[in-house]
């Protein structure tokens, strides 16, 4: 909530030095609180490497439990809690796993940190719009998507 009430306050046409400070503090927040978001910003990589790691316990309690000559001997209700217990732990050592690998550490995110300075500086920028440059880049992006990614560049000219 704190990068959408930042991004308000950045669209705002009237700035006080209280709407500035607000600005400041809502980045902060957003870092002491993007623990709960966190698990949920994994790429397809840390996925499939999460599933194949609980595909990999899986097995291995599976062919732990056959081992186990106690096993057999338990009941059909004691190995089926034993079972859910086992799946929970799983889960949240996954679950783990992808907190573990995942951060939200890329530019975009220190950017703005520094807009509020910019802000006081040059007052609001009301005729600023990346609408333009992505048009322009448009074709560009086309003739990539052609290309067969090998030497790209050249089959881009030619396009």
């Amino acid at each position: 909530m704190n990068l959408l009430y930042f991004h308000l306050m950045a669209q705002s046409q009237y700035r006080t030095e209280a709407k500035i400070k607000y600005m400041e503090n809502y980045p902060e927040e957003f870092h002491c609180q993007k623990h709960v978001s966190r698990r949920f910003r994994a790429s397809k990589s840390t996925k499939k490497v999460s599933v194949a790691l609980k595909k990999q316990l899986a097995l291995a309690k599976q062919k732990e439990w056959e081992s186990e000559p106690a096993w057999n001997t338990l009941s059909a209700a004691a190995q089926c809690g034993r079972v859910d217990e086992e799946k929970m732990q799983i889960e949240s050592e996954i679950a783990q796993h992808l907190v573990d690998k995942l951060d939200f550490n890329f530019v975009k995110m220190h950017l703005l940190n520094h807009i509020s300075d910019h802000l006081g500086q040059l007052g609001n920028l009301f005729n600023i719009s990346s609408e333009l440059p992505e048009e322009a880049m448009l074709d560009l992006k086309q003739a990539y998507q052609q290309s067969n990614r090998h030497e790209a560049a050249f089959q881009i000219f030619l396009t």
